[in-house]
């Protein structure tokens, strides 16, 4: 099999020769190791993204719409920049590949009625999108991203626009949530059309310890647009795969009820159990990720790492339907030697079919040896990358 083939067999439930490797975008610094002065650019752009993905073993590629964040203007580059839509971003080396909100757009009803919606069919939008496909020449399988309605709405409303009009002006969210779950079903639509092998749709809803909102005002007003959007796209076929962070334990029957593919990211130290989810929901669910990038991943030795993917190996991958990743990112802040320890134990353990004697044996290995796959560090912790390991991102002047 090649990495569509494994990752779409996967990703439909099946089993494949072996676990695929999954990842949206690598920090700066790692990228910088493999490519060196061959970058193209420090920006999301798919010729690296490749390029990436061909060197260390991945067998997917993630693109969006423009850029990272998938409907900003990112031909502004800068430590600034104003999105599409009116809303001011920073950047910085910490933030990178992503960005903060400077400001916010809509803030009530006749800001909604005033603001003017792109051109979702911009033949420009997806420039990205036909040039991944291009370039992966049928090897790697292509992931198209898209927001979400929450997330939509927040970039250009904000989080503190959205609780208000929940409490006080719910009929603004719902028209909100719908608007923005509609235009960027056909943003997805449009991906679609230009040969991607599966959408991915980032609308993340919950925190460590629970959703933004509660179940209850979730499944009343973000669910029904969320599943429309799902719905729109998995019409065409195409297998639609689900990220949101945090914990979303309490929803999780309605997520399963959508026509979804996959979940993303199972965040491990938000308290989704994905060996829980497997027994659950069995293999009508892909999951992708589990690997802890906040604790394990930063923080926790080669042979800690090592263990912790054993265990998912072990205990979620047997029967098919899973494909290895971090929970959140492979970020600055993780040790490029723990990547290499993910990529390395997934292709030396993770072939079809697995075998769980000598996985046991390994995970007996690490664990006589004082390996933990449960690192845990307290949020006073203030060990970081050293400064020179860190690439800065270039500051272009404005």
């Amino acid at each position: 099999m090649n990495g569509r083939d494994r990752f779409l067999t996967a990703l439909r439930g099946g089993q494949p020769d072996r676990v695929p490797l999954f990842e949206l975008h690598f920090n700066l610094r790692f990228i910088r190791e493999i490519l060196g002065d061959s970058l193209n650019s420090p920006y999301h752009n798919v010729d690296d993204e490749v390029r990436m993905s061909r060197a260390t073993g991945l067998d997917m590629l993630w693109t969006a719409p423009v850029g990272f964040t998938s409907f900003a203007n990112i031909q502004q580059h800068g430590e600034r920049y104003q999105d599409e839509w009116g809303t001011w971003y920073g950047m910085d080396e910490s933030s990178w590949p992503g960005s903060w909100m400077e400001n916010t757009v809509v803030n009530d009803r006749d800001d909604w009625r005033k603001l003017k919606f792109p051109d979702p069919g911009a033949a420009w939008r997806t420039e990205q999108t036909r040039r991944a496909v291009e370039l992966a020449s049928g090897e790697l399988a292509v992931v198209g991203g898209v927001r979400g309605p929450f997330s939509g709405a927040w970039m250009v409303a904000g989080m503190m626009n959205m609780g208000r009009w929940l409490q006080k002006e719910p009929d603004l969210f719902d028209d909100v949530l719908r608007e923005m779950a509609r235009w960027n079903a056909q943003l997805g639509l449009n991906e679609i059309a230009c040969g991607v092998d599966a959408i991915m749709i980032h609308d993340d809803w919950g925190m460590n310890m629970g959703l933004m909102v509660n179940p209850d005002q979730w499944r009343r007003y973000v669910y029904p647009h969320i599943a429309e959007q799902v719905e729109t796209l998995a019409a065409s076929g195409t297998p639609i795969i689900m990220h949101s962070d945090g914990n979303l334990n309490a929803i999780m029957d309605d997520i399963v009820s959508m026509k979804i593919a996959a979940l993303n990211p199972v965040q491990r130290n938000s308290g989704m159990d994905a060996a829980g989810l497997r027994q659950q929901y069995g293999t009508r669910l892909c999951l992708i990720g589990n690997i802890s990038a906040s604790q394990t991943l930063p923080y926790g030795t080669e042979a800690d790492v090592e263990l912790q993917c054993l265990e998912c190996l072990r205990d979620v991958a047997p029967d098919g339907a899973y494909i290895m990743a971090p929970d959140h990112s492979y970020h600055g802040g993780v040790p490029s030697r723990n990547v290499w320890k993910v990529l390395e134990t997934c292709k030396e353990y993770g072939a079809y079919p697995i075998d769980l004697g000598r996985i046991n044996a390994r995970i007996a290995e690490l664990v006589a040896q004082g390996a933990t796959s449960r690192v845990t560090v307290s949020a006073t912790q203030t060990e970081k990358a050293s400064a020179e390991t860190v690439a800065r991102r270039p500051r272009p002047k404005r």
